[in-house]
């Protein structure tokens, strides 16, 4: 029996666990598997152990995103361990992809899987149980007297690949109210993006490589979803929705009429490519919001993040004034903070230049990070941040320690390059603006909370003072106010 498990990675919303449902998709059939998710189950650990004890389990898959997933997942690998030193540990996901010899070297996971994993997770499987070489297996990383990381796997095309298998976990759970609708899913329609952003894990994991699924497959599944389960919206959760106008177009105009409201992720320069036309039938068909990383106001900073491409600041000024004619919401996210030689300068030239979006689109939505390095060598922005000094653990246990759970979450990162009074600058100034302009994807709040909001949040943003905002802060908090974040809603 194989146990796929997809760690806690978030307090508040469950998401259709993609990544684990498409690993199931290749077992599907062939080896017997159960899926457990910790968003749903709040004792995911005594759930796993007691599989493991009482269900015979032989392999245990699990998927680990930086952030809160990769603490659960120690733990819980852990624990598999002291339970069951016999049971195979499979690690898979975007933290060790980029960080499979810290992850191999620990002595508790068994093999990790990089990239995409619909054919190595179940080509491992096989090879263990007939005791097979695991050398031609691409994609895989395990000891071998000292790590051995095996040839990558090339991208795979997601129409190539079967169904997923979505009546092993309970949908119904999934579904959820969100700023686009009353029941809203979370959908994958392509693998990768066809850019090299020097911050950025998909960059670093698919080299510039993107395929996606035809636009007739997916409004066959959302069409499916809707029927089945009153769905009318979705998140597209690709790393760059938009990469192809042509299959923006035709999933617009074959998603139009079926009162399916829809959001996924963009680049500015791409978007302004963009005919009128598709922009007016994306908005007839229900697009309500797209996200972009506008990322910074300074075209050296952009050059540094090798964002390629034709983005610069002014792309992002006329992307907002375009979308607030054409009426759909842009949600942009800013990386403050880079390791440059005035990273202090360039904050405050943010936010100048953030004022000015507002100014030109007061919809806008604005989310703010501050930089946090990502393993990519080739990545100059990379090379920069370990010149201040930065390096990541040399031990995965290193990971549980305070400031590395709060790294990748990009909102306290480990930053060697940045004083206290900058990271300061940059979360007061975030405090301000999402009182003033309270974000449209908190539903819970009330008019009188938005009043109340902007009625702290506008005196401070009408002067530019930013300083110690302990009364904003005091109402954020008691009103449970969410910040919007980079998955959307």
């Amino acid at each position: 029996m194989i146990l796929l498990i997809n760690p806690r990675a978030t307090n508040w919303k469950a998401r259709i666990p993609l990544s684990v449902l498409s690993i199931g998709a290749s077992l599907e059939g062939i080896h017997p598997y159960h899926i457990l998710d910790g968003n749903l189950d709040p004792h995911l650990v005594d759930s796993v152990l007691t599989a493991v004890r009482q269900q015979q389990i032989k392999y245990v898959g699990i998927t680990v995103m930086p952030g809160p997933q990769l603490v659960q997942a120690i733990h819980l690998t852990k624990a598999i361990k002291r339970a069951s030193s016999q049971t195979v540990v499979i690690w898979g996901g975007y933290f060790p992809t980029l960080h499979a010899e810290v992850v191999i070297i620990s002595g508790y996971v068994d093999y990790v899987i990089r990239d995409q994993g619909d054919y190595a997770f179940r080509a491992l499987i096989d090879a263990l149980e007939t005791n097979s070489p695991l050398d031609n297996i691409k994609g895989l990383s395990y000891n071998a007297a000292s790590p051995k990381h095996n040839e990558p796997q090339g991208i795979i095309d997601p129409n190539s690949l079967p169904l997923l298998p979505y009546h092993r976990v309970e949908l119904q759970r999934y579904i959820g109210r969100t700023y686009l609708g009353t029941r809203t899913v979370n959908y994958h329609s392509s693998v990768g993006c066809p850019f090299l952003c020097g911050f950025c894990a998909v960059a670093a994991s698919y080299k510039a490589r993107w395929l996606g699924l035809d636009a007739a497959r997916i409004v066959n599944d959302l069409i499916w979803y809707k029927n089945q389960f009153g769905v009318n919206a979705v998140e597209f959760h690709d790393n760059n929705f938009f990469t192809s106008e042509k299959r923006t177009y035709e999933f617009a105009d074959r998603i139009r009429g079926q009162g399916i409201a829809w959001w996924g992720e963009a680049r500015p320069d791409t978007m302004l490519q963009y005919a009128d036309a598709t922009w007016r039938l994306m908005q007839q068909s229900g697009c309500k919001m797209i996200f972009f990383g506008a990322e910074s106001s300074s075209q050296s900073v952009l050059d540094l993040m090798k964002k390629g491409g034709t983005q610069t600041p002014d792309t992002t000024l006329e992307l907002v004034t375009k979308m607030k004619e054409v009426g759909i919401v842009p949600e942009l996210s800013f990386v403050l903070g880079n390791p440059t030689d005035n990273p202090e300068r360039d904050i405050e030239e943010d936010i100048a230049y953030i004022r000015n979006v507002k100014q030109l689109n007061p919809d806008a939505e604005i989310i703010i990070y501050i930089y946090s390095p990502v393993f990519f060598d080739e990545a100059e922005l990379f090379q920069s941040a370990r010149a201040y000094g930065f390096a990541y653990p040399r031990r995965l246990d290193d990971w549980l320690l305070p400031e590395w759970q709060l790294h990748d979450l990009r909102k306290r990162p480990v930053t060697p390059w940045l004083s206290d009074r900058a990271i300061r600058r940059v979360k007061n100034f975030e405090r301000v603006i999402h009182a003033a302009f309270p974000t449209l994807s908190d539903l819970h709040l009330t008019r009188f909370h938005r009043a109340t909001l902007r009625l702290f949040g506008r005196w401070r943003y009408s002067l530019s003072f930013y300083n110690a905002p302990y009364e904003v802060a005091a109402v954020q908090r008691l009103f449970r106010y969410r910040h919007p974040e980079i998955e959307g809603f």
